[in-house]
Order: C-alpha cells, then sequence, then structure tokens
C-alpha cells in the first residue's frame, strides 16, 4: 500500500486497532440480555409474553432509538469539531450505564440504564467511519470496514457467549460489569496516544496538498447537510437498512431463548447456536469486505451487485434455520449450528461494502453526518423490528413471526442491487468536488 492509496503508517495502524478494540468491547453490550431473557422475566414477574414485549420489544426499542436519535446529533459534530475529545465523551456516556446496569433491580432502572447505553453504541459509529474515511483510500475502505465489523461482530459473539455461559449460573448482571470496565480503561490510553487524523488526507486529489501543509478547511453547515438528501445513493442505503436489520432483531433478541423453550435445546446449545450465528457474521464481514475490495478495483458497480445477491441468498438459510425441527425430533446440535454459520456468513458480506460506499459518495466533511443518518436508519430497524416482530408474535406465535422478518432481506436486497445504477455516478459526482476543491487549495 502506498502513501497515495492511504494515509497510513504506524500511528494511524496502532489508532485503528486501537479503535478495533474499543468498538469490541462497546458492542459486546449489545446482546447481554439475549441468552438470559426468561431468568430476567421471571425475577421481574412477567409472563412469557410480557417478556417478549417489555425485554424483547420495548427495551430494544428504546436502546435503538434514543441512541439514533441522539446520534444525529453527535454525527453533526463530528464534522464541526475534534472527532478525539467527542469519542471520548461517547465512550465514557456510553459504558457508565452499561456498567450501572449490573446493579439494577426494578425494570424501570433496568429500561433507562439500557437506553443511556445505546447513546454509546450510536454515537461511536458516525466517529469511528470519520476516521477510517482519513485513514483509508476509496481503493481500500470496504477491508477497512471489514476489520472494524470484526472488531464489532467479536463483540458482540463474545458478549452472548459470556453472558450464556456465566448467566445461569451468576446471574445476568454480572456480565454487564465485566464488558463495560475495560473502555473506561482503554479511553484513557486513547486519549494520551491517538492523534486525529487531518481530514480529506486520504483523497487522490488533496493527499499532496495536505501532506505540504495545505489544510482542508470545509465543514458542515446546513446546505451541505441537506444535499446529503439529493444523492440517491444515501437515499437507497437509508431504505434498505430499515428492513434489512428488522430480522437481525430475531436473532439476537429472540432466537437464544426460540431454540431453548420451543425447539427444547439447553441454554447452553442454543447460546451456541446463535453464537455462531455470530461467528459465521464475523467472517462473512470480514471476508466481505476483502471481496468488496477486489470486486469495487475491478468495477465499482459490482460492489452494489455483491451487497444484494448475498442479502437475498441469505434468505434461504435463515427460513431452514428457523423451521428446523425439535432436538426431540433430531437429537443433534450440529446441523443447526452449520445452518446458522452459512446464514450469518452469507448475510453479513454487505455490511462493511454499503459503509465504504457511503464514504465512496460523500465528502470528507460530511461523513460523521452521513453515518449518523445511517445508524439512525439502522437503529429504527433494530429498534421497530423487534416491537414488530414482537407484534406478530402475539398475533400469529413465534415461529410464523420469524419468517415474516425473514422475508424484510428481499426488500433489502431489491433495493441493493438498484445501487448498480446510482452508486458509480454519485461517485464520480464526489470525484469531480474534491477536484475543484483541490484546486482551490492549490491556489
Amino acid at each position: 500500500m502506498t502513501k497515495t492509496d492511504s494515509y497510513f503508517g504506524k500511528k494511524e495502524l496502532y489508532a485503528v486497532i486501537l479503535l478495533a478494540v474499543m468498538s469490541f468491547f462497546l458492542f459486546a453490550d449489545q446482546n447481554l440480555m439475549a441468552p438470559n431473557l426468561t431468568q430476567i422475566g421471571n425475577e421481574f414477574g412477567f409472563t412469557p409474553e410480557q417478556r417478549d414485549v417489555k425485554l424483547g420489544g420495548n427495551i430494544s426499542f428504546v436502546f435503538w432509538i434514543l441512541g439514533g436519535l441522539v446520534t444525529l446529533g453527535i454525527g453533526y459534530l463530528t464534522d464541526m469539531m475534534s472527532r478525539k475529545l467527542l469519542f471520548i465523551l461517547v465512550i465514557i456516556i456510553g459504558e457508565i450505564p452499561c456498567i450501572l446496569t449490573g446493579f439494577a433491580h426494578t425494570y424501570e432502572q433496568l429500561f433507562w440504564l439500557r437506553a443511556a447505553t445505546g447513546i454509546g453504541i450510536g454515537g461511536a459509529l458516525p466517529l469511528t467511519y470519520s476516521f477510517i474515511g482519513d485513514y483509508f483510500s476509496h481503493k481500500n475502505r470496504a477491508a477497512a470496514a471489514g476489520f472494524i465489523g470484526l472488531a464489532q461482530g467479536l463483540g458482540v459473539a463474545m458478549g452472548q457467549l459470556l453472558a450464556g455461559a456465566i448467566g445461569p449460573t451468576y446471574g445476568w448482571r454480572l456480565p454487564f460489569i465485566i464488558v463495560g470496565i475495560p473502555n473506561l480503561i482503554l479511553i484513557i490510553l486513547f486519549a494520551l496516544t491517538v492523534k486525529e487524523p487531518q481530514r480529506g488526507i486520504s483523497e487522490e486529489s488533496l493527499h499532496d496538498l495536505i501532506q505540504e501543509g495545505k489544510i482542508y478547511t470545509a465543514k458542515i453547515n446546513w446546505k451541505y447537510y441537506k444535499e446529503l438528501f439529493k444523492i440517491k445513493t444515501n437515499i437507497i442505503v437509508f431504505l434498505q437498512g430499515i428492513p434489512g436489520t428488522v430480522p437481525w432483531g430475531v436473532f439476537f433478541i429472540y432466537l437464544n431463548d426460540y431454540y431453548h423453550i420451543e425447539k427444547g435445546y439447553t441454554v447452553m446449545d442454543a447460546t451456541t447456536i446463535v453464537m455462531v450465528v455470530g461467528a459465521g457474521a464475523i467472517l462473512g464481514g470480514f471476508i466481505g469486505g476483502l471481496i468488496g475490495n477486489k470486486v469495487y478495483n475491478i468495477k465499482p458497480r459490482y460492489l452494489p451487485l455483491l451487497c444484494g445477491s448475498t442479502t437475498l441468498l441469505g434468505i434461504i438459510p435463515m427460513a431452514i434455520l428457523l423451521n428446523f425441527p425439535p432436538y426431540q425430533q433430531t437429537g443433534t446440535v450440529m446441523a443447526p449450528i452449520a445452518i446458522g454459520f452459512f446464514t450469518g456468513f452469507i448475510v453479513t458480506i454487505t455490511g462493511p461494502n454499503v459503509k465504504a460506499i457511503l464514504l465512496n459518495v460523500n465528502t470528507p466533511e460530511t461523513r460523521g453526518s452521513i453515518f449518523s443518518l445511517f445508524n439512525l436508519t439502522d437503529d429504527l430497524g433494530k429498534g421497530f423490528g423487534p416491537v414488530i416482530i414482537s407484534f406478530l408474535i402475539v398475533l400469529f406465535g413465534r415461529q410464523i413471526a420469524f419468517n415474516i422478518a425473514n422475508l424484510f432481506w428481499l426488500v433489502c436486497g431489491i433495493l441493493l442491487l438498484v445501487m448498480m445504477i446510482t452508486f458509480p455516478k454519485d461517485e464520480a459526482r464526489l470525484r469531480a468536488i474534491l477536484e475543484e476543491r483541490a484546486k482551490a487549495l492549490s491556489q
């Protein structure tokens, strides 16, 4: 990798690795409730229906929606002020309520602490990808996004495994304390050792000028913010984000308990199945980023083709996993494990590549804002998804509800394929804008 490909040296490598490690612990919190949903419901005296609605639906809703709404402001600030300072504040705001969740003794306390924790995950996303946009050129952003996604996915899997392993013995509270503490230590290391990248330095037309001492001064304003909604690729990414996240509510909110209660698997076996889905998702996201880099450098329009086709393909193994016979009939855990792994792998190829697409059609001073908007649509899906699913559960029962949720990927996949038309045009538009700004900067 040359300097013209990416502004990337030892200090930048260190910063990205540290961001990845912090993302690991931040995302480890995301699904800590899922393996012990029934245990939590029993402690608060909930019926099975109340458990699914209050814990699976309502808390998930406020966790994602409040986090998403707050992230809009954080994303705008990302493009206005020091990203390093803002990142430090976001991590602290997110991790303290995570730790305090371990001491919640009423449903109301649990509800609001989970809501506050969502701010950390939501706020860190636009900051992280704004950093990535200035560390990597357009030729390498899919792989970089895959690396960050790898850390996030490992965090989710580790969190669920930890909760499933120690929850039945030591209670559901302890995992929140264990995963919340490390980032309060790592954020001190981040504050003392990481240098913020210069905006625009990874852009081919701006790199040499900034290296010579020129300063890229463009900042977000209301005019630039409104123009984000005129970029067709942005709009399609927003539209596909909401239905695309709904099926994940099945995986990480209900599937663990579903395989334990309805399918007759032990808590640990059910947790293992979900963990393997997460492992497949981790590997799929990472390898997907590498594949995305390859196909993008062959022809940019192949990137959305990859995203759409793999999303549509993922519907099939997901349906098999949801309708797999109970343990009493099969006596095996290996088959759902294998199916779950393939499902997780194939449907997460899209993730890092969609993020690279956004980075490649938006200017350096708007990337925090665009990722906050992307995160909002993502959170709307994650928040409304469990609510929709819990409503469908009441009407049809878990199995039919989950199969309906799976079909949301059909809408998502079709929209991603439409980007084959818009993405090359919007990317060319961005390069033209940056070349004009480079001319002005050189003068």
